[in-house]
């Protein structure tokens, strides 16, 4: 289910690897950068327009690609379960409800209910998520968030933060392990670096919640 319907634009996911990169590579001695702290965050909601082109041109590709399979016959459980993996990661969970309930296995007038159903659907990112009250994010992401805060150290590095005052001395230390980590787990889950390669299903979940994760520390901590 890797394979794209068509071929994508890398220019997004290039943004998205070039904002990480500067959100881990900032250092104190640049002249253009005074605040570690707001660069910080600023390079993280840079990530935001590229992240809403790519993730549409994803809905778009796997939308298409669906449609035609569902329009030449009934589909199988393994792939009704392959396309429901794809779209909770790229719709909202309202819009997903929808769409899943139309992939099972013998559902009624399944290519003609799930045009309608993608028709309605807009593709959604992280920072809709965010910008949601908690109570009303779904469980599943709400999971993955805190998986990535935990890979993240973030409960350590916010006990360092509120365990004394918070100096600039103290509050570089933390940023400096927070990109650190980050380094680390981009390197663990080896985010692509060429237009050849492309977020996988399995990778780009996590690379927004590793986002949602150090933005909720730093406007928390700010």
């Amino acid at each position: 289910m890797n394979e794209p319907a068509e071929e994508l634009d890398a220019t997004p996911q290039l943004v998205i690897v070039a904002r990480l990169a500067e959100f881990c590579q900032f250092r104190s001695a640049s002249l253009q950068e005074s605040d570690p702290w707001d660069f910080m965050l600023r390079k993280l909601r840079e990530i935001e327009e590229p992240l809403g082109a790519l993730k549409t041109s994803l809905f778009n590709s796997n939308r298409k690609r669906l449609l035609a399979e569902a329009g030449a016959g009934a589909l199988g459980a393994e792939r009704c379960a392959e396309y429901r993996g794809l779209f909770e990661g790229l719709v909202s969970p309202g819009d997903f409800v929808d769409i899943a309930f139309h992939l099972a296995p013998g559902a009624p007038n399944q290519a003609e209910a799930l045009a309608a159903a993608l028709a309605q659907a807009r593709p959604a990112t992280l920072f809709d998520k965010e910008r949601t009250e908690p109570g009303q994010r779904s469980p599943s992401w709400e999971k993955l968030v805190g998986e990535l805060h935990r890979r993240l150290d973030l409960d350590l590095l916010g006990r360092i933060m509120v365990r004394k005052p918070a100096t600039a001395p103290r509050r570089a230390m933390v940023l400096r392990r927070l990109r650190s980590n980050v380094a680390e787990y981009c390197t663990v889950v080896r985010i692509p670096m060429t237009p050849q390669d492309t977020f996988t299903p399995f990778m780009l979940p996590r690379i927004e919640a590793l986002v949602a994760a150090c933005l909720r520390f730093l406007k928390r901590y700010r």
